[in-house]
């Protein structure tokens, strides 16, 4: 069985009774998993969080129960009844987003974010891209090889698109981050496109309506970092930037709550 502390609430206090050890109690009665989602948040003062009592740690930066708190408290949340664990990570996890985007110490430079984001989503966490939507999936491929060729993508799209909104848009598609690839696992071309990189910038892939049926074929296009706009190229940078500051950073959580989990930049469940 996982290890919990055993926490008796008395008039909204959170008092650690006997460490490890027992279940959760809100007024002698236990509460278990199937209670709630997730094993309640201490929302207020405890006996021992830890040696240093406290919450949360971003180098010489703490985050201490008291402090803790009164920032729940200033959100509105409820002083006399237990919070859902997800709700107090998120709030743990947004102060120490904040002691990090404090420090500049550890900022990217712009090559160095050329560099992560051009190898691909898995080193820049960012991908941007372009498309031709053509009507079959041969027309694709010969576009597609056309481009690998080295034919120019602009006239490309005048010539085989068929989406008039792209078209518009010079074949602009957007750019994705990872956190959305989990949002969208279902959708085909964007896992496709997950894949590109300056190396590898040419993919195609079927296009489906809600109901699933297919509709047409997209040619994408990876938009390496020397080709995006100012607005993209800045975004790209403070993502990879945040990113590379948040692995960096001297970190800690009290267990209690979760840990850190410096990848995603978020506090998440222990186990």
């Amino acid at each position: 069985a996982a290890l919990r502390s055993r926490i008796v609430v008395q008039g909204g206090r959170a008092i650690d009774v006997d460490g490890f050890a027992a279940p959760l109690e809100v007024d002698g009665r236990v509460v278990t998993a199937d209670d709630r989602d997730a094993v309640a948040a201490l929302t207020a003062g405890c006996a021992t969080f830890s040696d240093s009592n406290n919450v949360a740690r971003v180098g010489d930066a703490t985050l201490t129960s008291d402090d803790f708190q009164a920032q729940l408290t200033e959100l509105g949340a409820p002083s006399d009844q237990l919070l859902p664990a997800e709700a107090v990570r998120a709030q743990i996890t947004t102060w120490i987003q904040e002691q990090v985007a404090a420090d500049d110490s550890t900022r990217v430079d712009a090559d160095e974010a050329a560099a992560r984001y051009d190898a691909g989503i898995e080193s820049g966490g960012t991908i941007c891209i372009s498309g031709i939507v053509v009507e079959a999936e041969d027309t694709a491929n010969r576009v597609a090889d056309e481009l690998v060729a080295g034919a120019d993508f602009a006239e490309l799209l005048a010539a085989e698109n068929l989406d008039p909104s792209l078209g518009s848009a010079g074949g602009d598609i957007g750019c994705i981050t990872s956190d959305q690839l989990t949002e969208v696992a279902d959708v085909e071309f964007v896992q496709v496109a997950a894949g590109l990189s300056a190396d590898d910038p040419i993919a195609v892939s079927p296009l489906f309506d809600p109901e699933g049926n297919e509709f047409a074929w997209v040619v994408l296009k990876f938009r390496p970092f020397a080709e995006l706009s100012a607005a993209d190229a800045d975004a790209v940078t403070a993502a990879i930037d945040s990113a590379a500051r948040l692995a960096d950073a001297d970190v800690f959580v009290d267990p209690r709550y979760g840990t850190f989990d410096a990848a995603t930049g978020q506090v998440v469940a222990l186990g």
